[in-house]
């Protein structure tokens, strides 16, 4: 098999698929869309002989599955494919800590990714509809902004942190598991140039915003992003000491950083929507440490997973796509439907919009942590041979209905949170129709993981109370 860019692959995961291809005879290029429920038994066989081997679970090699195009929401699949590949965040939604414990499934926008992001990692190789429940419909010549997007989710998983659980009153504001993940502070520092006061704030933020008018290159943009900048004239510093607007210089560094850095190349103008269309260089690794407030110390190093593409001369048209970096360290170009394997090379090459950077240490955890600790194999077993509802999930089963939906509809991003609180299906979880297909001792393995770490369950019913 002959790979991009001249690139030959000679051995491939017989569970991932790389791209798509029509059947013998077909004309057609049509991605196969196959229906998820299937083969239950034939997953909870590769379940069980996993299971034997580790109790530990590590995150999925492959890549995630590719996502339908219903009109116009290539920029909510970009979006969702970052997210989903985003190493602690993955973690965590397998790990179902958060479904667990919620008590607002029905209108909860982590249930909902969590839901999406495990079903398209343990479906390596098929294409997904994506979820009403974290779909905006529009009119189909409205071009949206996925950066837009991308923080409007963020900000509504955050939100859905901050309601609370079945068990505690919630985490803070600051330590929900959005801002556990994404959250960092900038600092903010004026010195007065007359009387050489300083005034310091320090603000969060869940991404850095990069001026690329000039910069040749994202550490350029950085270093030009904590350049001192001058505070004179019309925009000159009312200083509290002196008692007057004096000349000041302004300093913006890096007070916390997090776990994942999402650095935005600010190519689109705020007004005429014009375009910065000029490539800008970005490391595969990236050492934050210049840019700390305390620069001191040793290496802050993050490692490139993500890259958000959007092809076009402006913000009010064009495609967007993305490429992703797969737990065996492989990059891959998620263009709606279409995977396809990619080198690093090609891809850092290409125009970036957004920046996905995770912290090297995070690679480098074996086990998902989350909350409580560490998940078992079992549990991500138990999670994948759930046969979920389809209003609750939709998998590529029904497209040509969603399509007609969207086509009827007209709505903006910002009434997306009007269309969240409509048409919530509880899920429904029913492992009953896994049990006969598991050997005897994968169903005492997992009886023992649910006793341990999950509520109730009877195998003869449904979830009972304690």
């Amino acid at each position: 098999m002959v790979g991009l860019h001249g690139s030959s692959i000679d051995t491939v995961d017989p569970e991932v698929s790389l791209c798509f291809y029509p059947s013998a005879g077909s004309n057609e290029s049509t991605p196969a869309t196959p229906d998820l429920y299937q083969d239950e038994t034939q997953a909870a066989a590769k379940l069980a002989t996993r299971n034997k081997h580790s109790v530990s679970w590590e995150r999925p090699e492959g890549v995630g599955a590719g996502l339908l195009n219903t009109g116009n929401t290539c920029y909510l699949n970009a979006a969702l494919q970052c997210l989903t590949h985003t190493p602690p965040l993955a973690d965590y939604m397998l790990s179902q800590e958060h479904s667990r414990s919620c008590c607002h499934q029905e209108d909860c926008t982590m249930c909902a990714m969590e839901s999406h992001v495990t079903q398209s990692l343990l479906h390596s190789g098929d294409v997904m509809q994506p979820p009403k429940k974290l779909t905006a419909t529009f009119h189909k010549d409205k071009q949206e902004d996925a950066h837009e997007f991308l923080m409007f989710t963020l900000n509504a998983m955050h939100e859905s942190c901050l309601r609370g659980s079945k068990h505690s009153e919630g985490p803070s504001e600051d330590g929900s598991l959005i801002h556990e993940i994404f959250g960092g502070s900038c600092r903010s520092q004026i010195k007065c140039l007359s009387c050489q006061g300083t005034s310091d704030s320090v603000n969060p933020f869940l991404d850095i915003s990069l001026d690329i008018n000039t910069a040749q290159s994202v550490n350029q943009a950085l270093e030009d992003f904590v350049k001192p900048e001058e505070l004179c004239g019309e925009n000159a510093y009312h200083c509290d000491h002196c008692q007057e607007k004096m000349p000041a210089s302004k300093t913006l560094t890096i007070e916390t950083a997090s776990k994942v850095v999402l650095l935005v190349l600010n190519r689109f103008s705020d007004f005429m929507g014009g375009k910065v269309n000029r490539h800008v260089s970005y490391p595969e690794s990236l050492d934050l440490r210049p840019y700390m407030s305390q620069p001191e110390g040793g290496p802050l190093v993050y490692a490139l997973y993500a890259v958000m593409v959007h092809a076009g001369m402006t913000c009010h048209c064009g495609h967007y796509f993305c490429y992703v970096r797969a737990g065996s360290g492989k990059w891959y170009k998620m263009d709606d439907s279409k995977v396809e394997r990619w080198d690093v090379t090609s891809v850092l090459s290409e125009p970036a919009y957004v920046l996905f950077y995770v912290r090297e240490t995070e690679l480098n955890k074996d086990s998902v942590k989350g909350p409580v600790g560490t998940v078992s194999k079992a549990q991500v077993g138990q999670w994948q041979n759930r046969k979920l509802n389809r209003g609750s999930w939709e998998g590529a089963a029904e497209p040509e209905e969603h399509m007609e939906n969207t086509a009827s509809k007209e709505m903006s991003l910002q009434e997306w949170k009007v269309l969240q609180e409509q048409n919530r299906l509880k899920p429904v979880l029913n492992l009953r129709s896994v049990e006969p297909t598991l050997p005897a001792n994968a169903v005492s393995a997992i009886c023992i993981v649910n006793k341990a770490c999950l509520i109730g369950f009877n195998w003869a019913g449904d979830f009972c109370s304690q």
